[in-house]
């Protein structure tokens, strides 16, 4: 019997399908990306898809045409069919979730496993999603110059002012102006599609507003900036998740948009602090969805939510 059960269970090891590879789910990205990502997002699937894995010993850079100074040709990638490189590891840390020009233009995704970055393989997948946006948003015309024409980062040449700008996060007149603002944002979410979500709507903006004056333009600026671009990768690596081949990023997904919701049951701005931007700029991209898909043709001319929601509202708000 113990000897039967043995076999039984060496067969049903050998009948499971190999665990993917890094490479190859890379490699299934890219691909999602170019089939599916242009149906919500013209230009995604195009965008440049530079790899960097970040792992103990070594890193190794996939898809960039141009070698970088100190990496070492390392032949074709299988699974992706590109371009390998590799270097000794440098003083990445192995724990980044990263899209940045650390090569310069264009932008490249830089990330440890998902052992060194905490996530189990499907997180970890439907995070490359939310990067490659990312990816997408540095290939936009001229958007580095229209970024440092924001005036946000002071004497930062690095781009670190992105993580570190003194937003007044814990400062009462923002605490006062976010809990009703971030209490009408759910509400409004949750009246997608019923009759009263125009109402909704309106009276959400008329918060955020609120809000904005709270802070002061140059801090409001600043939370534009990152709802546009965080809060909205957030909603894109739901939305493309949810339509994943792979069924456990799809799961993935789904919970990644009940944790985004979840966060309205107590919304604590002081205690999120810059990670504000992507529960609530997720949620707000729903409410621009919910008026139509149109605000997706406009978001590459804007740095900011603001305009797009002045639409949305023209389309489905009442006053």
């Amino acid at each position: 019997m113990i000897k039967f059960a043995l076999l039984s269970l060496a067969a049903l090891l050998v009948a499971q399908p190999p665990a993917p590879t890094i490479p190859a789910r890379l490699a299934e990205a890219r691909s999602f990306a170019k089939d599916q990502g242009d149906k919500l997002w013209t230009g995604y699937g195009q965008a440049p898809f530079e790899f960097l894995l970040v792992e103990k010993a070594r890193e190794t850079l996939l898809c960039r045409d141009t070698i970088p100074e100190g990496f070492s040709p390392a032949g074709t990638d299988a699974a992706t069919g590109c371009k390998r490189y590799t270097r000794p590891r440098s003083e990445l840390p192995d724990n980044l979730l990263a899209a940045l020009p650390i090569f310069g233009p264009p932008s490249t995704i830089v990330m440890g496993t998902p052992q060194s970055t905490g996530r189990d393989e499907p997180d970890w997948t439907r995070t490359i999603l939310h990067e490659h946006f990312h990816q997408w948003q540095d290939s936009f015309p001229n958007i580095f110059e229209r970024m440092s024409n924001l005036d946000l980062a002071g004497d930062d040449k690095t781009g670190m002012w992105m993580l570190n700008y003194s937003f007044p996060y814990g400062d009462a007149a923002s605490l006062k102006a976010f809990a009703p603002a971030a209490k009408a944002l759910s509400e409004a979410v949750a009246a997608r599609g019923t009759p009263g979500f125009g109402k909704a709507l309106s009276n959400y903006l008329a918060l955020r507003r609120a809000f904005a004056a709270a802070v002061g333009e140059r801090n409001w600026r600043y939370a534009e900036l990152e709802l546009w671009k965080e809060g909205v990768a957030r909603w894109t690596e739901i939305q493309l998740g949810r339509s994943y081949p792979d069924p456990a990023v799809q799961n993935s997904a789904k919970a990644l948009e009940a944790r985004t919701l979840a966060w309205f049951d107590n919304p604590d701005i002081a205690k999120a602090g810059r990670e504000f931007v992507y529960p609530y700029g997720a949620a707000e991209a729903m409410l621009l969805e919910a008026c139509g898909p149109g605000w997706r043709s406009a978001y590459p001319n804007y740095l900011s939510l603001g305009p797009l929601f002045d639409e949305a509202l023209r389309r489905c708000g009442k006053n």
